[in-house]
């Protein structure tokens, strides 16, 4: 591991009660997953918001969202929504235009430019992942995201206020 990773990694804190259960793990998990985007990485600037990565990748997946739909989407708020897009736009990796039926409504459209970036991020997220997984046999895989995906939408459905199960 570089110096220069291990400087952005948090510091690992010795309380049980910090790091003993699966939720906790997952979101370290994510903190160094995002660092290792980070790393080496040609893209700056807007990528390095957090949410960015997820704003692009819905956009490449359905063009012409407007913010709201990018909200709903992503479940992050609409003030980072609303600071991503403005950098995305700001650097020509999004452009936005009026909705034809009702011209209130701005819809955001990736250019080749933002194309091109999600590519790029696709291949870099391939790597990482790939490096994350090592060593885990198939069924080690398809457990862990049977179980990672309980854990996402119980907290999903407590965040709509419906509970859990």
């Amino acid at each position: 591991m570089s110096k220069q990773f291990m400087a952005k990694m948090p510091v690992s804190v010795p309380r049980r009660e910090l790091s003993d259960n699966p939720v906790k793990l997952c979101n370290e998990i994510a903190r160094i997953f995002r660092a290792r985007m980070r790393e080496d990485c040609e893209i700056d600037g807007v990528m390095s918001q957090p949410g960015a990565r997820l704003v692009l990748s819905v956009l490449a997946i359905e063009d012409g969202k407007s913010q709201r739909e990018l909200v709903e989407r992503t479940h992050l708020r609409a003030p980072s929504v609303s600071t991503i897009v403005k950098k995305m736009v700001e650097v020509g990796m999004v452009e936005l235009k009026h909705d034809e039926k009702d011209l209130r409504v701005n819809r955001l459209y990736l250019t080749d430019f933002g194309k091109t970036v999600d590519r790029q991020m696709i291949e870099r997220i391939k790597r990482v992942d790939a490096r994350g997984l090592e060593g885990l046999s198939k069924e080690e895989n398809e457990t862990l995201m049977c179980l990672l995906t309980k854990i996402r939408d119980n907290l999903l459905n407590d965040e709509k206020g419906e509970g859990t199960k």
